[in-house]
């Protein structure tokens, strides 16, 4: 397998007059002195562990080291290395660009997170019992219509969308919302959490029918433009990286399943660009930030707790994991073109974090003793 040699770079990012994230070089292949014990360190640890994908760890609006490693195409000897450029598919990351696009309708005042989910699909029976907030929080009790899809579909429907996954076969259109109406409710709305994707693929809905566009219209104008993320998109299977299961398949969740949950491909700098959008109140408002935020566990499309907002994700053949930890505005993002049995994401993001914390420690370590 090939190695990736892409450099590690530091690079700054600002807010053009714009209102657009741009990224401005100090130079091409320029490592920062002050960080290259740390950025040794973790280039290390990752070519040992033969990671495969892509990493970046940034503090403020630096980004302090940024490499891909391995091949995009384990089963193309032709293709190309990762580098800190590649794109893959982000999963459950999605979620957070996803409430943020919510958000931004309720800061115009287009709808409200108090709103029933009745006044958007009127013919559901239990619409009433559901709010826009509740799917922000996974608190819908609804059925999941990825990760239980046997209960949420027809046994005859749930074969054909597995076999249109495995063989990278586009869906009728419209094809969780015709089932929608009739899925289990499991548990009562707003007493627990409960992780759950279908609560996100119908925030993409309420999106397309408050902002008169199509979901993927309204993120790619007011999530990727806005933020500057310039290699995403919410196109199937649009990644310049490809991952492969067990048996050697290619293969992703249809594009008509993860509309709202888990379409977003990505890079990791991008999802810099994100991070720094998110919280600096550019991709929303601050007020609209410490909402989403201002949770124990779950808030709007983010976990919360300790200091740290993050998420991960989890494709057919890629996994994914992007942390910011607040008190010393620093982002871990790592994206792996390897299913999460063969590379976990999170535990090499985990790995690198403490990594940075044997040379930085953080802010909030510094005034508890412990991080």
């Amino acid at each position: 397998m090939r190695k990736a040699a892409a450099a590690a770079v530091c690079i700054l990012l600002f807010f053009s007059c714009s209102s657009v994230y741009r990224q401005k070089w100090d130079g091409d292949s320029i490592e920062s002195k002050k960080y290259s014990d740390f950025i040794a360190a973790a280039d290390s640890y990752l070519k040992e562990n033969d990671f495969q994908g892509s990493v970046l760890v940034g503090r403020g609006d630096r980004i302090v080291f940024a490499k891909g490693y391995g091949t995009s195409d384990s089963r193309n000897p032709d293709a190309p290395a990762n580098t800190m450029n590649s794109v893959y598919e982000a999963g459950s990351i999605t979620k957070q660009m996803t409430a943020a696009a919510v958000m931004q309708l309720k800061e115009k005042k287009l709808l409200s997170v108090d709103d029933r989910i009745s006044k958007y699909f009127p013919d559901y029976k239990n619409g009433d019992r559901i709010t826009v907030r509740n799917l922000l929080m996974m608190r819908s009790g609804l059925t999941d219509h990825i990760n239980a899809q046997n209960d949420f579909f027809p046994a005859q429907v749930s074969r054909k969308i597995t076999y249109s996954e495995k063989n990278c076969l586009p869906l009728e259109s419209g094809i969780v919302m015709r089932y929608f109406y009739d899925a289990p409710v499991l548990y009562q709305p707003d007493k627990s959490y409960f992780y759950c994707n279908t609560d996100y693929f119908l925030l993409s809905e309420i999106i397309s029918m408050v902002s008169g566009m199509s979901y993927y219209e309204y993120m790619q104008r007011n999530i990727f433009d806005r933020c500057g993320m310039t290699a995403s998109n919410v196109e199937f299977q649009a990644t310049t990286a490809k991952g492969y299961d067990y048996s050697g398949r290619y293969y992703s969740v249809p594009a008509e399943m993860s509309r709202g949950c888990g379409d977003v491909n990505t890079s990791v700098i991008d999802l810099f660009r994100w991070n720094r959008a998110f919280v600096s109140g550019h991709a929303v408002s601050r007020k609209s930030f410490r909402e989403m935020t201002d949770a124990v566990s779950y808030g709007y499309g983010v976990y919360t707790g300790n200091g740290i907002l993050f998420h991960g994700g989890n494709t057919d053949v890629f996994n994914s994991y992007d942390a910011y930890y607040m008190a010393d505005k620093v982002s871990v993002i790592v994206l792996a073109n390897r299913p999460l049995a063969e590379s976990n994401s999170a535990a090499v993001a985990g790995h690198i974090r403490r990594i940075w914390l044997s040379y930085y420690p953080s802010e909030s370590s510094r005034k508890s003793g412990a991080d």
